[in-house]
């Protein structure tokens, strides 16, 4: 008899983090009870939870379920042995939220909880959260290498915001990173495409793995507030590599780790050392396909969410 996971999400977008995260349980052998938090009746959260033999909770909305019941359901599942755990990929030390009270969600009064933010262990000791350090991934089914197709190729890409409205008072470097971009390829005569930001967003489908095979290079950034020391960064590693994505980043000593020096990188603000690689791997085809495959080998075996859903399970 399969195992059931009670998962609280926003399960309503088709590719999510939720979803992605169904899959890798369901590959896994388990059965996932969705409950869609917006909707779902606390009490109806309480009696799935407690037939369930894991409770997952992933936070979209602050004031989705109300507080007292759902730390009372997390009481209970503690009083009937049922593990509860929280997994989330957003920042919360650092950044303003817009004033958002997110220390009072019921998802951080789970026994433990699991986000991507590496940094601030000491504030969730204080705060009295059993936080653990689980790293972003890319959905196991959606890591391979996808098709060139015409209408998609350039010289240089950048999937995502621009900058604009994105935590611009904490991280202007993206919107510094998306001009110096334009100009960088302005004077090289490079194409360059802004897919979520200058142009129509691309989602997360087979569509997604053809732009990173159409795309010859492609540059990442990650809302890192320690820079290279940072144990954070955004799922974008892990999807574009694993969609086999040539991918450039700034300097991030984890992931240069993770990715066994593979994963070219530049020094942060350091446009010309960023030209250069650009140029580097735009003119040496060969050292970019195989750049390509290693990164993509690395992932597919070892940054999957069924990577990280086995990694939480052995904690939970």
């Amino acid at each position: 008899m399969s195992k059931i996971v009670a998962h609280v999400g926003n399960f309503e977008p088709e590719f999510s983090t939720e979803n992605d995260v169904r899959k890798a349980f369901e590959s896994l052998g388990w059965e996932v009870a969705l409950l869609q938090e917006n909707k779902a009746q606390w009490f109806d959260i309480r009696k799935v939870a407690l037939q369930s033999d894991l409770l997952l909770w992933t936070s979209t909305w602050d004031d989705a379920q109300p507080f007292m019941e759902s730390v009372d359901t997390l009481r209970q599942c503690a009083m009937f042995g049922v593990p509860t755990a929280t997994l989330h990929l957003d920042l919360f030390w650092g950044l303003s939220r817009d004033g958002r009270q997110w220390w009072m969600n019921p998802m951080l009064f789970t026994r433990k909880v699991f986000t991507a933010d590496g940094d601030n262990q000491d504030n969730w000791v204080k705060l009295g959260v059993d936080h653990r350090w689980l790293k972003p991934a890319i959905r196991h089914d959606a890591a391979h290498f996808g098709k060139a197709r015409e209408e998609y190729k350039c010289d240089v890409a950048f999937l995502g915001s621009n900058g604009e409205g994105y935590h611009e008072g904490e991280w202007p470097y993206r919107k510094e990173l998306l001009n110096q971009l334009r100009i960088i390829c302005e004077k090289n005569g490079w194409s360059f495409r802004n897919p979520g930001g200058d142009e129509p967003k691309i989602e997360r489908s087979e569509d997604r793995n053809d732009f990173y095979a159409s795309a010859t290079v492609t540059v990442g950034d990650s809302l890192c507030l320690q820079k290279e020391k940072t144990l954070y960064c955004s799922d974008r590693v892990y999807e574009a590599t694993g969609c086999g994505g040539l991918l450039i980043m700034p300097q991030i000593d984890f992931v240069q780790k993770d990715f066994k020096g593979y994963l070219p990188m530049y020094q942060w603000g350091d446009w010309e050392g960023l030209e250069k690689q650009i140029k580097y791997y735009l003119e040496n085809s060969r050292q970019n396909q195989l750049t390509r495959e290693m990164c993509q080998d690395i992932t597919a075996r070892n940054h999957t969410y069924v990577n990280r859903v086995k990694e939480l399970l052995g904690h939970v």
